[in-house]
C-alpha cells in the first residue's frame, strides 16, 4: 500500500519547528535581551560585523588598549578575532539584517526539521516526530539557540552531514549528496574544529569499511567470472577495463572523494584567515590570547597543565549536568518556596563547574512518617540503553559486550566517583593518571575501542538500522572522548561541547517511546509525552535558563542610560575611568561599539596612564564625551555617582 506523502506526522513536525523558532525568539528577548553575555559571543559578533562590511582583519586603533574586547586580538598592527570564520560568516547575515538573534532561531528550527526527516527515513515517522520533539524541547537547545554562540550552527551542519551521508549511501544522486555532505562537514570544521574532527571520525571509519566491502565484492565477482570460463572450449572474453571490473568500488569512492574535497576546500578558510591576520598560516590564533589554550596533555596544555586525571574528572562533571540538561529530566525539584530556583542550584549554575547538582539528595517522607534520602540525579539518559537495545536488534549482545569492556577499562583507569549516589572507588595511581605519555596511550586505547564496532559491521550481514544506530551513538562517544583532551569543561551555557550530540541522542531515545506506541497505542503515549515535555519546560527548563538573566552583569540598561544622556545631534564617546576594570563593567557598550569605531556610541577605557585620556579624546574631536567611573564589574556615571550598573565582584569559573 502506498504511504501518503503528507500525514499528521508532518503537521506535528511543522508545529515543533515553529515551537523551536518561537521559543528561541522568546529566550533571546526575555532572558538574554538579545545582547551577548559571554566573552565568546562578543568576539563572534565583532567578527560578524567585520564580515558584514566585507573585512576580516582591520588596522589596530592607536592606542589599542582602550578599545580592547574579549578574545579580540591586536597583533602586528592588526585587529582580528581569535575564532575561525565559519560561525561569524553565518552570523554576519543576521548582522546585515539588523537582527543577529534571527540566525540561530532559523538554524535551530531547521535542525528540528532535519531530525524529523532523518528519524523518519532511518526508522519511521513516529521516531522522527518524537526525536524532533525531544530536540525542540531540550533545555540545551532552548538555551543555546537563544544566544549568539556557534553551537546551534554546528548542530545544524552536523545533522546536514548525517542526513546527506544517509542519502548518499542509499544510492540515488550519490555525487550530489557527497558534495552536500562535504559542505556540511566543512562548515562544522571552520565553525568548531574540534567538534568537526570528532564528528568526522566515525564517518571516516565507516567510509573505509564501505570501501573495503565494495572492493571485496568486485574482486570476488571478477574472480568468479574468470573461473567460469576455465576448462571450456570457448575463448575467454576480453578482459574488461580495470574501472569496469571494480565499478562498485568506484561508485562508492566517487561521492566520498567529493565529500573529502569539499571539506578540505572549506577547511582552507582557517589557514587563510590565520595568514591574513598574522602572516603565518600555521599560527593558532587561540594561543595569542592564552598561550596554554591547546588540545593535549602535559605542561603548556591548560592553565596548569592538562592530565588524563583532570580530563576524566572534568568529563564526569560535565556529563552529570548533561544528564539533566539534555531533556530536563531529573529527580527532585529546581524550585524552593515561592517558585524561586533553589539558592544552591542558582549558585552552581552561575559560579561552579563540578558535579551537578550540588545538593546530593532530597528528603522523601514515607507513609509511616519516616524520612528517607533519595539521590538527586539527572535522568535524561534513561531511555538510551533501551533505544540501543531496539536499534541493534538481535545483535544487541555483541554491543552489550563491547560496552561492558569499555566500562570495565574506564573503571580500572579512573575508578568510579559519583557523589550523588555516594559512590567513590579508586582506580589507577594518581602519578600514572598524571603522566602525559600514559594519557596518549590511554587515548589510543579509546580509539581502538571505538573502532571495534566497525569490525562487527564489516563481518556481519548488512543491516542499515544497526549501522545507523551505531553511527548516531558514535557521534556522541567521539565528542565525549575527544574533549577529554581539552583542558576546560563547559557548564555555564550548558555542556555545550557535547551539543552536537543532542539530535543523535534524541533519535536513539525516541526508539523505546515508539516501541511503547506499538503496544499501548499512539494516542495515549503521545499524550503522556506531551505532558512530560510541557511539565519539564516549566519545572526544569524555565528556572535553568532564567538564572542566566543578566548573567555577567550585562544588560541593555546601561546602553539606555547612555542614550538618555546623549545629544542626538552628534555621536558620543563613553569614557570609562578606572584602574582595576573588567570588561563586564561596560560590556553592553562594547557590543554596540563598531569594530571600526564609527558607531553612534563608542566606549573607551582610560586605565589611568599619563596622557592616555587626551590621546583617546583626540581620536574623536567632534563627539560628546560621557564620563563613567568603574571598578571590577561595576560602573557608575560621573554626573550621577549613585546611578550604577553591575555588582560587587564575584567568582566566575569558566565563564
Amino acid at each position: 500500500m502506498h504511504r501518503p506523502k503528507f500525514t499528521y506526522h508532518h503537521l506535528l513536525a511543522l508545529a515543533l519547528i515553529m515551537f523551536s523558532f518561537f521559543m528561541t525568539a522568546l529566550v533571546s528577548q526575555r532572558v538574554f535581551e538579545r545582547v551577548p553575555h559571554l566573552e565568546d559571543e562578543v568576539a563572534y559578533l565583532f567578527e560578524a560585523k567585520l564580515l558584514a562590511q566585507g573585512k576580516t582583519v582591520i588596522d589596530s586603533p592607536q592606542p589599542s588598549r582602550p578599545f580592547w574586547q574579549p578574545f579580540v586580538i591586536d597583533e602586528g598592527g592588526k585587529r582580528f578575532g581569535k575564532y575561525p570564520l565559519g560561525w561569524p560568516a553565518i552570523l554576519a547575515v543576521g548582522v546585515a539584517a539588523g537582527q543577529p538573534w534571527l540566525v540561530n532561531a532559523l538554524l535551530g528550527a531547521l535542525s528540528v526539521a532535519l531530525v524529523f526527516r532523518l528519524g523518519s527515513e532511518i526508522f519511521n515517522l513516529d521516531v522522527g516526530v518524537v526525536g524532533a520533539a525531544l530536540t525542540a524541547f531540550s533545555p540545551m537547545a532552548l538555551l543555546l539557540n537563544g544566544t549568539l554562540m556557534g553551537h546551534t550552527a554546528a548542530l545544524f551542519s552536523v545533522m546536514m552531514l548525517v542526513y546527506a551521508y544517509w542519502r548518499m549511501e542509499k544510492g540515488r544522486h550519490r555525487l550530489r549528496w557527497g558534495i552536500v555532505a562535504g559542505l556540511a562537514l566543512g562548515m562544522t570544521v571552520i565553525n568548531r574544529p574540534l567538534a568537526g574532527m570528532a564528528v568526522a571520525a566515525p564517518f571516516i571509519a565507516w567510509s573505509a569499511v564501505r570501501l573495503l566491502q565494495a572492493f571485496w565484492l568486485d574482486w570476488n565477482r571478477a574472480r568468479l567470472l574468470n573461473t567460469l570460463v576455465v576448462g571450456t572450449d570457448t575463448a575467454p572474453p576480453a578482459k574488461a577495463p580495470l574501472l569496469e571490473q571494480y565499478s562498485g568500488f568506484v561508485s562508492t569512492l566517487k561521492p566520498l572523494l567529493a565529500l573529502g574535497v569539499m571539506t578540505l576546500l572549506l577547511a582552507l578558510v582557517i589557514p587563510l584567515y590565520q595568514f591574513a591576520a598574522t602572516g603565518d598560516a600555521r599560527q593558532n590564533l587561540y594561543l595569542l590570547v592564552w598561550s596554554y589554550d591547546r588540545v593535549g596533555f602535559g605542561e603548556g596544555y591548560g592553565a596548569h597543565g592538562h592530565t588524563l586525571e583532570k580530563g576524566i574528572r572534568q568529563t564526569g562533571w560535565d556529563l552529570s549536568l548533561t544528564a539533566s540538561d539534555l531533556f530536563g529530566w531529573q529527580t527532585g525539584s529546581m524550585f524552593s518556596i515561592g517558585n524561586q530556583i533553589k539558592p544552591e542550584l542558582k549558585d552552581h549554575l552561575l559560579n561552579q563547574g563540578d558535579y551537578w547538582p550540588p545538593t546530593p539528595s532530597f528528603g522523601l517522607t514515607l507513609p509511616s512518617g519516616s524520612t528517607t534520602e533519595i539521590p538527586f540525579i539527572g535522568l535524561s539518559w534513561v531511555l538510551l540503553p533501551f533505544g540501543l537495545l531496539i536499534g541493534f536488534k538481535r545483535r544487541w549482545w555483541w554491543w552489550a559486550a563491547w560496552v561492558a569492556v569499555g566500562a570495565m577499562l574506564l573503571f580500572i583507569t579512573s575508578g568510579l566517583n559519583y557523589p550523588a549516589l555516594g559512590i567513590k572507588l579508586r582506580g589507577l595511581p594518581i602519578d600514572q593518571l598524571r603522566d602525559p605519555q600514559f594519557a596518549f596511550i590511554w587515548l589510543g586505547g579509546y580509539v581502538v575501542w571505538m573502532c571495534i564496532p566497525f569490525i562487527f559491521l564489516l563481518l556481519a550481514k548488512p543491516d542499515r538500522q544497526v549501522t545507523w544506530t551505531w553511527l548516531l551513538l558514535a557521534i556522541a562517544l567521539s565528542l565525549i572522548g575527544l574533549h577529554i583532551t581539552y583542558w576546560i569543561g563547559s557548564q555555564r551555557y550548558s555542556t555545550r561541547y557535547y551539543y552536537e550530540a543532542l539530535a543523535p541522542l534524541a533519535l536513539l531515545s525516541a526508539l523505546p517511546i515508539v516501541w511503547l506506541m506499538k503496544r499501548l497505542g499512539r494516542l495515549p503515549v503521545y499524550i503522556v509525552l506531551v505532558g512530560v515535555l510541557v511539565y519539564t519546560l516549566y519545572a526544569y527548563t524555565q528556572p535553568r535558563i532564567d538564572v542566566l538573566y543578566r548573567f555577567n552583569w550585562i544588560s541593555p540598561a546601561l546602553v539606555e542610560a547612555v542614550e538618555q544622556r546623549r545629544d542626538r545631534e552628534r555621536p558620543a564617546l563613553v569614557l570609562v575611568t578606572g584602574t582595576e576594570v573588567r570588561w563586564r563593567a561596560y560590556g553592553s557598550l562594547t557590543v554596540i561599539t563598531s569594530p571600526t569605531l564609527d558607531s553612534d556610541i563608542v566606549v573607551a577605557w582610560d586605565s589611568g596612564r599619563e596622557g592616555l585620556r587626551e590621546e583617546i579624546v583626540a581620536l574623536f574631536p567632534d563627539r560628546q564625551v560621557i564620563e563613567m567611573d568603574a571598578i571590577a564589574n561595576k560602573s557608575c556615571f560621573a554626573d550621577a555617582p549613585a546611578e550604577c550598573y553591575g555588582e560587587v565582584p564575584q567568582v566566575i569559573i569558566g565563564g
